[in-house]
């Protein structure tokens, strides 16, 4: 039941009724002059309205004769009859003249056609079907220069086309490259060699018309100046200001303005009678509305997932302290959880989100007092606390939180394991922003992930240079895999009983960084962090089959990473690399970790046996630094197992490692598989871990990794 004066308990709706009262007073006076404001707002707001339309119109022009140009490219550059005549070693420039250079008098769709290098240097163009005898690009201007610059890696991946406006020699124009290539087929041309189809249309009267005919616009024309306000900048793709799109208004607020004079005049006139009536109603509408806005508010301010406040209601709590005392201290717990991607991978997004409520809810109870839990979103979470004790609070906050997931989370049947890598920062808001906080926080959450997860850290000053010589690294990794700076390195593997090299472990080396060469260990976990560790891993395989292809007597290992073996599309890119160089499946071993096998099953079991299906060998790598259950042994099927260096090291003076070595090689006999053993560094650990049955051998005793050429000739010595 509706209480009118309960509204007054809303200090909005208070407000509210106090700008009623003023408004119907002002309605009351204004019925006379809402006639004429009502003429003058429609014919301004009309003019406006078709304005702003317009603008969008010519700015969707702009935009379509870009994609048209770039359609167009895609039309030619994406051809497989293209894609053979250009990399011919001599270019047919009859069959680039009939093709691409005469389409100019057929059609109207473009008016030059250009051929480039890898370096970007035209080999062959046709302007207007006339010769093009240019080299360089500077006839194309700087607008297609920067669509290069800014594109040139995803180009010569031949990731996608790239297009834009320029100004060349002869005037503004739509411009488009792309990498001509077969349209299903991979591009199977040698070394870097690529070559790059350009198409350039440039604006005249013709097609301005042509625009505005499609796009209902009057009069469009082009301008170096701004002549009127209806008009919008066109810009090149490298931000240079080339001139102006203008048009006629059509001005169509008059228009409507005098069609509606009648009808204004009578709604004025029952607006007269309306008047007490409108602030009754309004007045219990916005009560209604005060309510609605409390409740708004507060969904705003709320994850709708764990009930928890968000990101938005966080900061706005941080916002509010810096402003009640800006010198009060202030940490910030930001907590990543571990492992929640593979949860949603394994179970599904709905057992996904009933952790997330069940973690958010025992969060929830930990807090401590005064401190305030909101989710970030996805699997992160933060805690913000003030007052002298902040930091102490928040130590303890993250701590409990560890603890709590060293335990199992129990959702209905099934059992969860899963961890949390804390980030902490304290300080003022008078010293760094709200958002400033937020970021060391997540820095020092990273440095916690980095170095092994399920930990604390907090934030320093050196915490933010480490996370910045990573970003540079991650820079320089990239960079380095288009400028093939990274190399294959292989340590032998040799027969324990007649020390025969029977394979090879191939190892990734970058020594041709500028900066210098860097040890794998200093950027391998940056790889596999960033991402590019599935760029780099294929790499590493494809050079590896490229080079032991021919020495058919060797079998080649390579190590696969967790990110790698969890990419569902893994097996059929093995498949690939093993068809492209002829390289023999049941001459490949692919060395996966425990770890990951034993967080993932249902995923490991479907890779193992895909991969086996295609003939190569899995084996287990460094065994013997985790869980080493016989039982995954069996499950998993692995055709090897790797003892770790850290075990196999210690046979010589450590008689419990050499007894857990013989347990280890018995119980991989027994179960058919070849144990190979890592690290061996001196003649007596070779020859006892030879009299405890190991199959194979590896280590510095042997060889060091070295590179392909020194593999050869130190083959050459050992069979000689």
């Amino acid at each position: 039941m509706f209480k009118p004066l309960s509204w007054r308990n809303i200090p909005t709706a208070r407000t509210l009724s106090v700008l009623i009262f003023i408004a119907g007073i002002g309605l009351i006076i204004s019925v006379v002059a809402l006639f004429y404001l009502s003429l003058h707002l429609i014919s301004t707001k009309t003019n406006e309205i078709d304005e702003h339309r317009t603008a969008l119109s010519v700015q969707g022009a702009i935009q379509t004769s870009v994609n048209r140009v770039s359609s167009l490219v895609i039309d030619n550059a994406v051809w497989d009859d293209a894609a053979r005549e250009v990399y011919r070693p001599q270019l047919d420039t009859r069959w680039l003249d009939d093709i691409w250079g005469a389409a100019y008098k057929s059609s109207n769709l473009y008016d030059g056609t250009f051929v480039l290098d890898e370096g970007y240097r035209v080999l062959w163009g046709s302007f207007r079907s006339q010769p093009f005898d240019e080299k360089s690009l500077d006839f194309f201007g700087e607008g297609f220069k920067a669509l290069i610059n800014t594109h040139s890696a995803a180009q010569t991946n031949e990731q996608n086309i790239t297009a834009g406006i320029t100004r060349t020699r002869h005037g503004i124009a739509f411009v488009a490259i792309g990498l001509i290539k077969p349209r299903i087929s991979p591009l199977q041309v040698p070394g870097n060699i690529r070559r790059y189809l350009v198409i350039t249309r440039h604006i005249d009267t013709q097609n301005l018309k042509a625009l505005g005919d499609t796009f209902q616009i009057e009069n469009l024309r082009f301008s170096l100046n701004r002549n009127n306000d209806s008009s919008v900048p066109l810009k090149s793709s490298a931000g240079d200001l080339l001139g102006y799109l203008s048009w006629e208004p059509q001005l169509p607020g008059a228009k409507a303005a005098q069609a509606a004079v009648w009808d204004i005049r009578q709604i004025i006139a029952l607006i007269t009678g309306l008047i007490l009536l409108f602030i009754m109603l309004s007045s219990a509408g916005l009560y209604k509305l005060a309510k609605g806005e409390t409740l708004a508010r507060r969904t705003a301010m709320t994850d709708w997932l764990s009930r928890l406040p968000n990101r938005r209601a966080l900061l706005a709590r941080l916002e509010t302290l810096s402003l009640a005392n800006p010198n009060e201290a202030i940490s910030v717990v930001f907590i990543d959880l571990d492992g929640f991607k593979d949860v949603n991978d394994i179970y599904g997004h709905e057992v996904g989100d009933r952790l997330i409520v069940e973690l958010s809810r025992t969060l929830r109870d930990k807090v401590p007092d005064g401190g305030m839990l909101a989710r970030m979103g996805g699997d992160e979470f933060a805690m913000t606390i003030s007052g002298d004790q902040a930091s102490e609070k928040a130590s303890r906050f993250a701590e409990q939180v560890l603890a709590m997931l060293d335990l199992p989370v129990r959702l209905s049947e099934r059992t969860i394991y899963i961890g949390a890598s804390i980030g902490i920062a304290s300080g003022t808001l008078l010293e760094c922003t709200s958002t400033e906080l937020f970021r060391r926080a997540d820095i020092a959450m990273y440095h916690s992930k980095m170095n092994g997860k399920a930990q604390v850290t907090h934030y320093d000053a050196e915490l933010n240079s480490v996370r910045e010589r990573k970003v540079a690294i991650e820079n320089e990794i990239r960079e380095g895999l288009l400028r093939d700076e990274f190399d294959v390195w292989y340590q032998p593997i040799v027969d324990a009983r007649s020390q025969m090299m029977v394979g090879v472990e191939a190892l990734v080396r970058w020594p041709r960084r500028p900066a210098g060469a860097l040890p794998p260990d200093a950027f391998i976990t940056i790889v596999e962090t960033s991402g590019l560790i599935h760029a780099l891993g294929q790499f590493v395989l494809r050079r590896a089959c490229r080079d032991l292809q021919p020495l058919s007597d060797l079998k080649l290992s390579v190590n696969i990473s967790p990110a790698q073996f969890r990419d569902p599309d893994f097996e059929n890119k093995v498949a690939g690399i093993l068809r492209d160089s002829h390289f023999p499946a049941h001459r490949l071993q692919l060395e996966v970790t425990e770890t990951y096998v034993l967080e993932n099953p249902e995923r490991s079991l479907s890779a193992i046996g895909n991969l086996k299906a295609l003939g190569t060998a899995i084996a287990l790598d460094d065994f013997g630094t985790g869980y080493s259950s016989i039982g995954y042994l069996r499950r998993f099927n692995f055709d090897t197992i790797k003892i770790d260096k850290s075990l196999a090291g210690l046979v010589d003076h450590d008689e419990q490692a050499a007894a857990l070595v013989g347990g280890t090689i018995r119980i991989a006999s027994a179960l058919g598989m070849t144990v190979i053993a890592e690290g061996i560094e001196n003649e007596k650990q070779m020859k006892l871990l030879r009299l405890a049955g190991c199959d194979r051998l590896q280590g510095f005793f042997f060889s060091a990794p070295m590179p392909i050429d020194a593999l050869l000739q130190h083959r050459q010595r050992r069979q000689g």
